[in-house]
């Protein structure tokens, strides 16, 4: 990745790509979409660059189903002022974007990859074998990513109107779709392994791994594996089946050069959608990263504004009382329950002053999340950032956690212990380079000694008599940047709980315990849609599972993975 990132920076490439290539092709593309005889006239590299580049476009996705919606009630940040006795109800009904990015543009490229490569004669084909691999696996992990929260999915018949004249795909059942993708993956890393035939490459139109074929197959027994352990509830013995297998296999992520991330361009997240601002730490998370010396804590969080020189300042201008005590701590979450919030009504309080060059200045007592991180181009202290955002898909961090998972259970592998210390290093290391290139405001680069000092601290420590609550509340830090993983966590593992060594915050609206949703609210064609019959026969099938809630739109009912 860091090849493919010097790279396009210092050819410019990555902002055409990113600016002229989005604008100019945007409307290509779409006459492309809906005219097959326009087909031939894009190359499968050109499809799949849009399909990567499509895939981390998502700013309503960050905008409505990350910050206003996962993030604040799996306990990873908090609303400014907040948490409201509705917080959950009120910033439901615009999430699940991705579904709509799936159906209406990375789906079709992947698929039209594909096709294209079909229409070769036979010994270009036979050239491009691990091509159609790898935009399968891509296909593959978003298709499973939308699934995970929306149950059954068109996928074995989707995107096919063009070439088969199908305007109506059938849904596949989640159970149908775990094993397909499983037999799929499988198949896939067997093409990848074989390199008899010399192989035409996506080079720079990958920015994964630069057309690595080792990395994607690599990535593909990674994800089969990672996608496997959704059926730890619904079907252990699978799971275990697979686990094994996989394990036996070998050929995983073996260190974080080989994680599915892209690192963007300067300017990929800059717009108002993007736009992180207002959202606080939690007090469950900061309190435990504090306390433990986490050198995550000042990735994921802001010091707030009482430096020492703030401080003296308010005292002597009146906003603070001549008595008060400078408290060398910077770092301070706020409540998640919104009956705590409302207990503590001067929680966030701010105070203004004039600071040294005679301006109005606000105090805010609670730390912010570092903007930078979501948004590297976010202005701090009156300079626009010039850093680049990290999109984090499937990482060598979350395969140490899962081994170490499946160890200390007795699933499949062995040494939990070792994998949860590597899974510990390698996050920890994956933020502080994601810090450096987003290039946070005054950030402190991390230290060997910080890992080693760390791994050592009560509630981090090893102990096989608490490995799971070690290993969840660790995977779950791991997970704050990839916000999907960190909710499906707590449906999986009922981990983090009260009761872990991190310990999250039991959240009350008046009296009554705020449980957290488990699906998105789930899309009802209407009648004069063209394939509203399998929309419906889908959801009827769905509405079987006793878990299923009260109807589609029931946010708290489960999909067929999410077993009680």
């Amino acid at each position: 990745m860091t090849t493919i990132y010097s790279k396009f920076k210092k050819y410019g490439i990555y902002a055409m790509i990113l600016g002229t290539f989005a604008a100019c092709q945007k409307s290509k593309f779409a006459e492309i979409n809906t005219n097959p005889e326009k087909l031939p006239i894009i190359q499968p590299e050109g499809q799949f660059l849009d399909a990567v580049v499509q895939i981390h476009s998502g700013d309503f996705e960050y905008f409505y189903d990350f910050y206003r919606t996962i993030m604040p009630f799996t306990e990873s940040i908090v609303a400014n002022g907040g948490n409201s006795a509705n917080f959950i109800s009120d910033n439901t009904g615009n999430a699940n974007n991705r579904y709509g990015y799936y159906y209406t543009r990375i789906g079709n490229d992947l698929t039209n990859v594909v096709k294209l490569i079909e229409a070769m004669p036979a010994d270009e084909q036979a050239k491009r074998k691990h091509q159609v691999a790898i935009a399968q696996i891509l296909n593959i992990y978003y298709a499973w990513y939308v699934s995970d929260i929306n149950g059954s999915i068109p996928y074995s018949e989707a995107f096919q109107a063009r070439y088969t004249g199908n305007f109506t795909p059938k849904y596949d059942t989640q159970e149908q779709l775990y094993t397909l993708w499983d037999s799929e993956l499988k198949a896939i890393s067997a093409v990848l392994s074989d390199n008899s035939v010399p192989q035409v490459s996506y080079g720079a139109n990958d920015l994964y791994y630069g057309g690595n074929s080792a990395k994607w197959l690599k990535c593909a027994n990674t994800l089969r594996l990672k996608i496997a352990s959704r059926l730890s509830k619904v079907a252990p013995d699978k799971f275990k089946s697979i686990a094994t297998e996989v394990l036996a296999a070998g050929n995983l992520f073996e260190s974080n050069s080989d994680d599915l991330k892209l690192l963007a361009g300067d300017k990929f997240t800059q717009g108002g959608n993007w736009n992180p601002a207002g959202f606080h730490a939690s007090k469950s998370l900061l309190d435990f990263m504090l306390a433990t010396g986490d050198p995550r804590l000042r990735v994921f969080y802001q010091k707030n504004d009482y430096s020492k020189e703030n401080f003296d300042s308010a005292v002597a201008q009146g906003a603070l009382p001549a008595n008060a005590v400078f408290n060398p701590n910077q770092y301070v979450g706020s409540f998640s329950s919104p009956d705590a919030v409302s207990a503590n009504p001067g929680y966030f309080r701010t105070r203004k002053i004039k600071n040294g060059q005679g301006k109005d200045q606000t105090l805010d007592t609670v730390s912010l999340i570092q903007y930078r991180l979501f948004q590297p181009e976010y202005v701090y202290k009156d300079a626009v950032g010039q850093g680049h955002a990290t999109f984090p898909l499937l990482t060598f961090a979350d395969l140490c956690f899962l081994r170490a998972e499946m160890a200390a259970k007795g699933i499949a592998g062995s040494d939990a212990q070792g994998w949860y210390y590597q899974g510990i290093e390698a996050s920890i290391r994956n933020y502080d380079q994601m810090a450096s290139d987003a290039r946070l405001g005054d950030y402190t680069p991390l230290t060997d000694a910080e890992i080693a000092a760390y791994k050592t601290k009560p509630g981090v420590a090893y102990d096989p008599a608490n490995a799971e609550g070690l290993i969840a509340s660790q995977a779950f830090l791991n997970y704050f940047k990839t916000p999907n993983e960190a909710w499906a966590i707590l449906k999986r593992l009922g981990m983090p709980n009260a009761t872990t060594p991190l310990a999250l915050e039991v959240m009350k609206a008046n009296g009554v315990v705020q449980v957290i949703p488990r699906r998105a609210s789930l899309n009802v064609a209407n009648e004069t849609n063209v394939n509203a019959a399998n929309n419906k026969a889908a959801l009827d099938e769905m509405a079987q599972n006793p878990d299923f809630g009260e109807g589609p739109s029931d946010i708290f009912g489960r999909v067929w993975w999410d077993k009680k």
